[in-house]
């Protein structure tokens, strides 16, 4: 059997209850391709992940992008865009500033060297494999954009299988659940929480995802008595991976999608 009929067999939804978590190939298999690039999803797709998580935001014109940070860096020319400052960059420009056809002029350069295209976010719905699923974080945290949840439900209904839509900003996925009840909704957070049930009551929302540094095993068992479904981010997952695919989470977000089939190899 392949990686891709493998994973396609596997949903987020109620997942952790038994075996293994849904693996997320976060911003697409970033830790070999450059993150949030079509070339990191399909390797993601490729490589096995059951699904793959993006980024995406608002050009200053609507047009929904596939990007993690709000900003990039230039050395002025605008020709050369970095997704992080090279020592002669001293501007910075948001892309919540910037028309699609500005980013479509100029292809984005990677810490690695490599430039690629700033994807719009209907053309990954349309390059990624329907068997994939989608998380869609709406990056709504540093500019506020009224139009965002709107623009990109309007874009999920093309693909409205197998896709979730996940925040930090609890206010956007309210709005996006309250558009679209039966979408399945993810709340992001980067803290302790002493009430999630309670936190995210108001979206309303049953599913959660955490920082590992913010987590531990007793809390998921606590949480999934609850009702909530628990998923787990952050690097520093890879401090004690193993110990952490033995807990009950429903998912589990990797730059690598490989790792979870390495752990289990070296037992």
């Amino acid at each position: 059997m392949s990686d891709s009929s493998a994973a396609s067999g596997a949903s987020p939804l109620g997942a952790g209850q038994a075996g293994a978590p849904f693996v997320w190939a976060h911003r697409g298999a970033s830790a070999l391709a450059p993150e949030n690039t079509l070339k990191a999803f399909l390797l993601a797709a490729e490589l096995g992940a059951n699904g793959i998580e993006l980024d995406v935001q608002l050009t200053s014109d609507g047009v929904p992008v596939v990007l993690h940070d709000p900003f990039f860096w230039s050395d002025g020319t605008e020709r050369f865009l970095r997704a992080a400052p090279d020592a002669a960059d001293t501007h910075r420009r948001w892309v919540a500033q910037c028309t699609w056809a500005e980013l479509a002029a100029a292809p984005l350069t990677h810490p690695d060297g490599s430039r690629e295209a700033v994807p719009r976010f209907e053309e990954v719905l349309e390059a990624v494999p329907d068997w994939l699923w989608l998380d869609v974080e709406l990056k709504a945290g540093a500019i506020y954009d009224p139009r965002l949840s709107g623009v990109v439900l309007g874009c999920i209904r093309r693909r409205p299988e197998r896709v979730l839509v996940s925040s930090f900003d609890h206010l956007v996925l309210r709005e996006a659940a309250e558009a679209e009840p039966s979408l399945p909704v993810m709340a992001l957070c980067d803290a302790r929480l002493v009430d999630p049930a309670g936190a995210l009551s108001s979206i309303p929302a049953s599913r959660i995802c955490l920082r590992r540094a913010f987590l531990t095993a007793s809390d998921v068992v606590r949480w999934r008595k609850e009702g909530l479904e628990v998923s787990v981010y952050g690097s520093e997952i890879l401090l004690d991976l193993d110990a952490v695919l033995t807990w009950a989470v429903s998912g589990i977000f990797l730059d690598d999608p490989r790792l979870p089939r390495a752990a289990e190899g070296a037992r």
